[in-house]
């Protein structure tokens, strides 16, 4: 009873408070409530607080004064509910970005909330997140009911009780909001805080140095004023340096040569007796460019935006054509992105095939998937145009309306072009962008009815679409699966449940073994496919690609680590996957250099000796000379000679390259190279490049 008494006490003196302290106390709350949700979402979605929370909290303060002062010049009548509902409204977003990140360790872009119809047919995965968050969620609601219950005091006249004061927060904020703009445009161009905030839509690594609600209002100015566009970098220098090479710490010695001894003149010796022989072919090693003359085109723009494009392409260095160009020329094509697919699931006795393609194929040791900001479609994005996708905008909708001079279709013009989907036809408006690269689309309610499970079978949708394509020579297929999607439990997964007799002995955990039984799925598909390949006598004359869209963040990190046998680096490793390109009878062949899904395009095109203009990619052909090199989201990197944290400036060389022999310029060379595929990678769907250069782009096409 005395505890009721006293808090009965405190409310009426609270209620009593002058405009003046409440003004205060409103202030101080404003600023509690920011700096205790970007703590909370902090330590959820990080793995530990660095040095970045200083400015994390920062913006956190900023952010609380200014909604305080917009909140004190709101009418008293109205300002509790509009107050309240700004608080609700904030919260279950910043929720919403909690949940997502559970799943999809990123957060989402509001351009995908505009579209989120589509999302209620993962409605028991969202339902599921949202229980296993649910006290972290009520934690975040902490303030929004503090303020509802105890803070909110309805129409108090702040203009009586502080008169002009009242204007003050919302000017600091202003002043100080404005200061910190100047600043970051101030900044040098490799600071990566500064691209996060100025020009690059990435929430969740934005949100490591700004917090999660000065992330999303970053997505929101972006979206709506496109301060990322071109024309405020037009001043910069980009042209890629050249790399400097790197000595290795222990440098291989000669082979020493063998004693020589003396012989009769007169002796000769069988085996070394010399035979004629034909001489070595040459091998051609142009650079793989089209005749495109970027310094014309240039000279002749009204744009400022496409000369600088011009003089940037003019200036990238191409990869050279190679002993392997043109091995394939006139074969059949087939790509395939599997979901969620991975390395830790290929095994000799459970994926024979799969193990026989990645084994017996080119076997990429060194091939990873970065995660984009929209999920499988960006994944898909880069694995069918070569481009980095756009921040902030589903790419792969959005150059459907552009020029694709380099989609699959388009540079095999000759060839029967089929993409088949598993799952829902239209879903992130496949229906558009993959008719617009020149396919003839079939997926689950568009000709191919697979079905209607969830996942949907992968084996299934290669049985019901071969017949459609395999008597169609020369052919180019591409398939995107679904089998190997999340949730990887028992209860609500159709593939977990058809495979699970074949991974209920395995000595592993119940979510890893789930995850094997719906790659098992993708093990049959691609099993069904070399056998009908091969029924028909053409398998050794189909060139199959196939990789994922992005490595499966839908495993828990434990599940991770029991694969891996060890604790899984979550800057890079986690993003290690297996690349597979295969030709049924080739010779193996291995290459150790770091490659991404985003090489596999060239790599093809080489193969294939189709013409195409490696400057004009940001992939580079795996089998080329060129040095390897994989971008992530971050603008992290890893080269063939170490891996670089962009959060922390850190490079870590590999051995056997010596640490002290870095040229002083190596890794601000790589910043650069990094920041200009990105950004020009972004310019090409925004200009309609490709459009823009005209007949010696569009017009050279084939084998």
């Amino acid at each position: 009873m005395k505890l009721i008494e006293q808090i009965k006490s405190l409310k009426a003196k609270y209620n009593n408070l002058d405009g003046k302290k409440h003004f205060q106390i409103l202030g101080i709350f404003m600023v509690f409530y920011f700096v205790f949700q970007e703590t909370l979402m902090y330590a959820l979605t990080r793995s530990s607080f660095g040095s970045n929370f200083l400015l994390v909290l920062y913006f956190a303060i900023l952010n609380g004064i200014l909604l305080w002062g917009i909140v004190v010049l709101i009418p008293p009548k109205a300002r509790r509910i509009i107050t309240n509902i700004l608080l609700v409204l904030g919260t279950v977003l910043i929720c919403a970005q909690l949940v997502y990140h559970s799943f999809f360790r990123t957060y989402f872009i509001l351009t995908s909330v505009g579209r989120g119809a589509q999302i209620v047919e993962f409605m028991d995965i969202i339902l599921e997140l949202i229980w296993n968050r649910l006290w972290a969620i009520l934690l975040l609601n902490l303030p929004v009911i503090i303020f509802a219950f105890v803070i909110s005091k309805p129409k108090v006249d702040y203009k009586k009780g502080v008169g002009k004061k009242r204007f003050l927060p919302l000017i600091v904020a202003l002043v100080i909001g404005i200061a910190v703009h100047v600043t970051f445009f101030l900044l040098p161009k490799e600071s990566v805080a500064r691209e996060y905030f100025l020009y690059l839509n990435r929430p969740y690594q934005a949100s490591e140095y700004f917090g999660t609600y000065t992330s999303m209002g970053i997505d929101l100015r972006n979206t709506v004023f496109e301060i990322g566009s071109s024309r405020e970098k037009l001043e910069d220098d980009y042209t890629d340096p050249t790399l400097p090479s790197m000595p290795t710490k222990d440098p291989q010695t000669e082979p020493s040569k063998p004693t020589e001894t003396t012989k009769d003149p007169d002796f000769t010796d069988p085996e070394q007796t010399e035979t004629p022989t034909e001489p070595e072919p040459t091998v051609d090693t142009s650079p793989n460019i089209l005749n495109i003359d970027f310094d014309a085109l240039a000279s002749s723009r009204n744009s400022d935006v496409l000369a600088q494009m011009d003089q940037y392409f003019g200036s990238v260095e191409p990869t050279l054509k190679n002993e392997y160009t043109g091995i394939y020329e006139g074969y059949n094509l087939i790509v395939v992105t599997a979901e969620s697919f991975s390395h830790h699931v290929v095994d000799p006795e459970l994926t024979p095939t799969l193990y026989k393609m990645m084994t017996e194929g080119i076997q990429l040791t060194n091939f990873y998937n970065p995660v984009w900001s929209v999920s499988t479609l960006d994944g898909e994005y880069v694995i069918v145009t070569s481009l980095y996708p756009k921040d902030g905008v589903w790419s792969l909708y959005h150059i459907a309306s552009k020029e694709q001079a380099f989609s699959y279709p388009h540079r095999l013009p000759d060839y029967n072009s089929y993409a088949f989907h598993n799952h829902t036809f239209d879903y992130y408006s496949r229906d558009v962008s993959h008719p617009a690269m020149g396919y003839d689309y079939y997926a689950l309610g568009r000709g191919l009815e697979v079905k209607p499970t969830w996942p949907e079978s992968d084996l299934e949708m290669m049985e019901l679409s071969v017949d459609k394509w395999i008597d169609q020579e020369p052919f180019n297929i591409y398939y995107l699966t679904v089998s190997g999607h999340a949730a990887y439990t028992r209860l609500g997964n159709a593939m977990v449940t058809k495979n699970w007799h074949r991974v209920e002995d395995l000595p592993l955990s119940e979510e890893a073994r789930s995850y094997i039984a719906c790659n098992l799925e993708l093990e049959d598909a691609m099993t069904y496919l070399l056998d009908r390949l091969r029924d028909a006598g053409i398998a050794d004359r189909t060139l199959i690609v196939l990789s994922a869209d992005h490595y499966p963040y839908g495993l828990s990190d434990e599940t991770f680590d029991e694969f891996a046998g060890e604790e899984i680096d979550h800057q890079f490793e986690l993003f290690r996957s297996a690349g597979i390109i295969y030709v049924d009878g080739m010779d193996p062949l291995v290459i150790d250099k770091p490659v991404a899904n985003i090489d596999l395009m060239p790599t093809v095109y080489n193969l294939m000796g189709v013409e195409y203009d490696s400057r004009l990619l940001m992939g580079r052909d795996i089998l080329s000379d060129s040095p390897g090199l994989v971008l992530f989201n971050d603008l992290s990197w890893i080269s063939e000679f170490g891996r670089y944290t962009s959060s922390t400036g850190a490079f870590e060389v590999h051995a056997p390259y010596d640490p002290d022999s870095i040229p002083a310029n190596y890794v601000s060379s790589i910043n650069d190279i990094v920041h200009n595929r990105f950004y020009f990678s972004r310019l090409i769907l925004d200009e309609d490049y490709y459009a823009q250069i005209g007949p010696p782009l569009t017009e050279a096409a084939g084998p």
